[in-house]
C-alpha cells in the first residue's frame, strides 16, 4: 500500500507541473511503483488530422514515469531522466490518451521505469505507444 504521505506529495507536486497544466492532464491512479495519467484530445495537443501529437505523447510518458519513481522515495526527491524511448505502435485518436506507468526496477540510484500509453474510444482502450525510461535521482 502506498504511503499517504508520498501520494499527497506527488499531487501537490503535479499541481504545480505547468506543462501538465496547460495539457488539462490529471492524475487517475497513484500506486506504490505505478501511476496513470490521461489528458483530453483539446486542439492545441492535436495534429491537424486529429491525432495526438508524438511531443504530447512523449511528454505524457516521461511525466508518468518520472512520478512512478516518486512513489518508491519515501523522502521528498526529484527524479531527472537520462535515457528515454519510446516507440509509437499506431495513430493515437480518441476519447483521451491515458499513460500507465509502471517501475521496472528501482535502486538506490536509478530506477528504470515502462510507460504504455493509450487512446479511449468508446470505453475501450488501444494501445498507442510505449516507453522505456532510465532515470536517475536528483536532488533538490
Amino acid at each position: 500500500m502506498l504511503d499517504p504521505q508520498i501520494s499527497e506529495r506527488i499531487n501537490a507536486s503535479f499541481g504545480r507541473q505547468k506543462l501538465m497544466q496547460f495539457y488539462g492532464a490529471t492524475i487517475e491512479h497513484i500506486g506504490k511503483g505505478t501511476i496513470t495519467i490521461s489528458v483530453p484530445p483539446t486542439d492545441f495537443l492535436l495534429r491537424t488530422s486529429g491525432i495526438f501529437h508524438g511531443g504530447v505523447i512523449a511528454a505524457m510518458a516521461d511525466t508518468a514515469g518520472g512520478y512512478a519513481a516518486t512513489t518508491l522515495s519515501p523522502e521528498d526527491i526529484s527524479f531527472l531522466t537520462i535515457e528515454f524511448k519510446i516507440n509509437f505502435l499506431r495513430q493515437a485518436k480518441g476519447e483521451k490518451l491515458i499513460a500507465k506507468a509502471t517501475v521496472l526496477k528501482g535502486g538506490a540510484t536509478i530506477t528504470v521505469v515502462q510507460t504504455d500509453l493509450f487512446t479511449l474510444n468508446n470505453h475501450q482502450e488501444t494501445q498507442v505507444a510505449t516507453s522505456l525510461i532510465t532515470l536517475i535521482k536528483a536532488s533538490r
